[in-house]
């Protein structure tokens, strides 16, 4: 995530997200003059009677906020059942453009509530044996335990089903810092014809299917954390929000896949209109920062798929679900 800075007048400044190193890209000369002006200045604020610059090229670690980009592709249709239609379809579509331009599929899910979208899809041709699935993020549990282990769950709503063998799973401990390491490493051993790296080096995912809470985290990138500000570091951290802890994706390979969806579909008497706030705020609200809501930090690069409850603090145009999946 990239942003400009706003309060300087000071050309070619590039600043990344929390505490990130970032550097003024001036001509030598014109560097060197605002860099005394700005420490002088600095000097006199705090007292002091003297300083030095020392080199041409200087760097500061600062805390900033950024906000997020616009939504690209938001669509809103009808029903939830439209919805699920529309991530079926993605799905499909996305899997066979993969395995016909290189063979293999590369597919990446969470918990929660894609585990439901996904259990009522029924794979329509053999693209399933041509992919890897990974997690976008997961409990440090016992794999096995259905009652927290999203592969568990996943297995026993649709994977067993659809005959899915090649999973990229966790040890099963507790241990979140060398699961993390762990499922990197695993990761890291695909080959790019199962999985590819951009320029990078970083993984990219043909699909990645991101479920947001009511709080914004996506995967286990919770509010104010540590773990939101990584920008160029490991493919996978731990997440120790809660006990026991999660591995979670980063938020550069999260940016990072070909297709990013994200769905927001039902609503209960609890919350008739189900995350109608959350997605207000993620795809809509300029006051928001992906330190402080992280599924704004998918504003521009993930498609939206919403019903029309969930869509309802927003004055957004119908859509329908050809147009959703063409626009995958």
């Amino acid at each position: 995530v990239e942003g400009e800075d706003e309060d300087h007048d000071i050309p070619s400044i590039s600043i990344l997200p929390t505490s990130q190193t970032f550097r003024y890209h001036t001509p030598y000369h014109l560097q060197t003059m605002n860099l005394k002006l700005l420490l002088l200045s600095c000097c006199f604020a705090a007292g002091s009677h003297a300083f030095q610059a020392t080199h041409p090229t200087t760097y500061f670690t600062r805390s900033t906020q950024l906000c997020a980009a616009p939504a690209k592709k938001v669509h809103v249709l009808p029903t939830e059942n439209e919805v699920t239609q529309a991530v079926h379809q993605i799905v499909e579509s996305c899997a066979k453009q993969a395995i016909s331009k290189r063979g293999h599929f590369a597919l990446a899910i969470p918990g929660g509530s894609v585990l439901k979208v996904l259990s009522s899809l029924d794979p329509s041709d053999d693209w399933v044996s041509k992919t890897t699935l990974c997690f976008v993020n997961h409990k440090c549990v016992d794999i096995t335990d259905e009652s927290s282990a999203i592969e568990a769950q996943a297995r026993a709503k649709f994977l067993d089903r659809w005959g899915l063998t090649d999973i990229i799973s966790l040890n099963g401990s507790s241990d979140g810092k060398k699961e993390a390491d762990d499922y990197e490493s695993k990761m890291k051993a695909l080959p790019e014809s199962k999985l590819p790296r951009d320029e990078d080096g970083f993984p990219v995912f043909d699909l990645s299917l991101i479920g947001v809470g009511d709080d914004g985290h996506i995967g286990s990138l919770y509010p104010n954390r540590d773990e939101i500000d990584i920008v160029d570091g490991p493919w996978v951290t731990a997440a120790f929000q809660k006990d026991p802890p999660s591995i979670s994706l980063t938020l550069p390979v999260m940016q990072r896949a070909q297709t990013t969806v994200i769905s927001a579909a039902g609503q209960s008497v609890k919350y008739p209109n189900g995350k109608a706030g959350a997605m207000r705020l993620a795809i809509a609200d300029e006051a928001v920062t992906p330190k402080d809501f992280p599924a704004s930090a998918l504003r521009e690069c993930a498609m939206w798929i919403l019903d029309e409850a969930n869509a309802s603090e927003m004055e957004l145009t119908m859509s329908t679900i050809e147009k959703a999946v063409a626009d995958a």
